[in-house]
């Protein structure tokens, strides 16, 4: 906790949310730990936080929270990161994030209510990894994915057709916009009088004299 290095970037994504995309595609900081408690509301790490970067209290403790919620607890994170850890963390590591995390999430600490969505994430987490047997089937998964990704990325970059389809899959309007495309399609379509009305005979009147 020499130089906060985790703290320092959570300050700037508050500052700058657009490094928000980035940043999940980096590693995690070696003290992003720090970060939680933080927010668990442990005051002696508050206290040296404030000294490192010489923020107030109240920045501190939104700039972490801020981090996790974007970069940890984003849905697609998988679950060593939703826990605030690389994939070298030890037992005793993921457990102890996944005790803070909850603690900071529950509704009743800080009022945080709204966030309470959080903890369905943090616990299929700890559930993915809390024995060495969860553990190694879903790193196993992980390989198992990459894998897949490596392997799709470079059919993409032997087929530029293929790379074309996939891009105009993910154009394609679902079945509700298709639908409101027809609908306003046939809505702008020109509408013919009725027959019984006045209009319609006249036209055939007319239609009729034109063909003699």
């Amino acid at each position: 906790m020499s130089d906060a290095t985790a703290l320092r970037i959570a300050i700037d994504l508050m500052l700058i949310p657009s490094r928000v995309r980035a940043l999940k595609k980096r590693d995690l900081p070696d003290d992003a730990s720090l970060l939680l408690h933080i927010v668990a509301g442990d005051g002696e790490a508050m206290q040296k936080a404030v000294e490192l970067t010489d923020k107030s209290r109240e920045t501190v403790r939104a700039a972490a929270a801020f981090f996790i919620e974007q970069v940890l607890l984003d849905p697609e994170c998988d679950s060593y990161r939703v826990l605030g850890a690389n994939k070298n963390a030890t037992n005793a590591e993921l457990r102890r994030n996944m005790a803070f995390l909850l603690r900071w999430l529950h509704p009743d600490v800080g009022q945080n209510a709204e966030r309470a969505v959080f903890v369905g994430r943090v616990t299929s987490a700890w559930d993915n990894l809390k024995t060495p047997e969860r553990r190694a089937a879903y790193d196993a998964t992980i390989i198992a994915c990459g894998t897949e990704r490596q392997e799709r990325r470079a059919d993409t970059r032997k087929n530029p057709t293929l790379a074309k389809i996939r891009q105009r899959r993910r154009r394609r309007p679902n079945g509700s916009n298709l639908n409101k495309m027809r609908n306003s399609s046939r809505a702008d379509r020109p509408r013919w009088p009725k027959r019984n009305g006045l209009l319609y005979r006249f036209l055939l009147f007319i239609m009729g004299r034109r063909e003699y």
